[in-house]
């Protein structure tokens, strides 16, 4: 961008106007200065016919609550042209209507300043809201091709391409073109926080070279502003003062909350940590009790399974020992009997009843010692 035209189109903001400061209209009028005369010219010129006789009060004159009529030859103030579709009672423009409206852009309005006074008057009403936003959706995609997505693409991304596309334009020498791209970009804006909403401070971070230059001039436009600008850049001022202001304290206050929920969060996690190595220790111990008990349940099962085979074996022993102490007893017992035999044959009757007597307690005695041999 030249440097005459640079400092024209960055006085735009913080500088005071010659509109009166009661005019609702002049309110979002931008003021440039033309660097030839020094007369400030307003976007509102834009929209003025060059003879001064058209300049009619909008009680005096006939207005057409048509789109196509406010886009025609002659330039229709805003209010008027609302006022018409008020009192016509219109809710949205005719197909034939838009049509021949905008093929009359092109014509009558290239630079886009009727274009842009009405968005910036108009656009809460319902017929200019209904037809001038997809307009303008379509507009932008003009400017940054159909590889943008508009619908899904960030808000500053979208604003990017836009910046890209009219950066030459903007930084040239023809006048006509510079002032087109300036109301694409305003248009642009408006788009995006109207129908994206885009975050105003994120819009104002990426346009704030084009309007206010280098970081040191801030200061010094802001205070132009507030101290001698007019009613309605005193009043942008310190909107925008105590929306930064307020966004400040929003964000400490933010930031005091995140910081508090880290260091909660630190603590929770050093608890945690903590817990853990209780719980990893607790493990470690259990896993070796766990180990040692293992150890001591197979030696009680070898010592068992050796108690077993050694008790089999006793058993077997002594039972072997008892049959043959059985055996023994039995011999005896059994020589006994056949000794109380023979002495039978030998002895008187008298002796023989005792004998035989004793023979039956010894006869017993071998039954019985057979049956616990067996």
């Amino acid at each position: 961008m030249s440097t005459e035209r640079t400092a024209t189109f960055r006085q735009e903001v913080g500088r005071p106007t010659n509109s009166d400061p009661n005019d609702p209209a002049g309110a979002n009028q931008s003021v440039l200065e033309e660097p030839s005369s020094g007369r400030r010219h307003s976007a509102a010129d834009d929209a003025k016919p060059a003879d001064e006789h058209a300049e009619k009060d909008a009680d005096e004159t006939t207005v057409e609550p048509r789109l196509q009529g406010y886009f025609g030859p002659d330039a229709v103030q805003v209010a008027a042209f609302a006022k018409a579709l008020k009192k016509a009672k219109i809710r949205r423009f005719d197909p034939g209507d838009i049509t021949a409206a905008e093929a009359a852009i092109a014509e009558n309005d290239k630079e886009g300043s009727r274009l842009w006074q009405l968005v910036a008057h108009a656009s809460s009403w319902g017929p200019v809201s209904a037809w001038g936003w997809p307009f303008i959706r379509n507009r932008i995609n003009t400017l940054v091709g159909a590889q943008v997505d508009l619908s899904h693409e960030s808000p500053a991304r979208i604003l990017d391409n836009v910046i890209t596309a009219i950066s030459d334009a903007l930084a040239g020498e023809n006048r006509q073109q510079a002032k087109r791209a300036e109301n694409d970009l305003r248009l642009a804006i408006a788009w995006l926080l109207e129908r994206r909403n885009a975050d105003v401070t994120g819009v104002a971070a990426q346009v704030h070279r084009l309007f206010v230059g280098t970081e040191g001039d801030v200061a010094g436009r802001v205070r132009r502003a507030v101290s001698t600008g007019s009613k309605a850049e005193l009043q942008a001022t310190i909107a925008a003062l105590h929306l930064v202001n307020d966004q400040v304290r929003t964000a400490k206050r933010e930031r005091d909350v995140e910081r508090r929920e880290r260091f909660d969060l630190k603590g929770a996690l050093d608890g945690l940590r903590e817990k853990a190595a209780r719980d990893t220790e607790l493990i470690r111990r259990l896993e070796g009790e766990k180990a040692e008990l293992e150890r001591q349940l197979e030696e009680e099962r070898t010592r068992a399974e050796s108690d077993r085979r050694h008790h089999a074996h006793s058993s077997s022993q002594r039972q072997a020992d008892v049959n043959t102490s059985l055996q023994r007893v039995k011999g005896l017992v059994v020589e006994a009997g056949e000794a109380v035999q023979i002495a039978m044959k030998r002895a008187d009757e008298g002796s023989l009843r005792g004998l035989q007597a004793a023979e039956r307690r010894i006869t017993s005695a071998i039954d019985a010692i057979t049956g616990i041999g067996k």
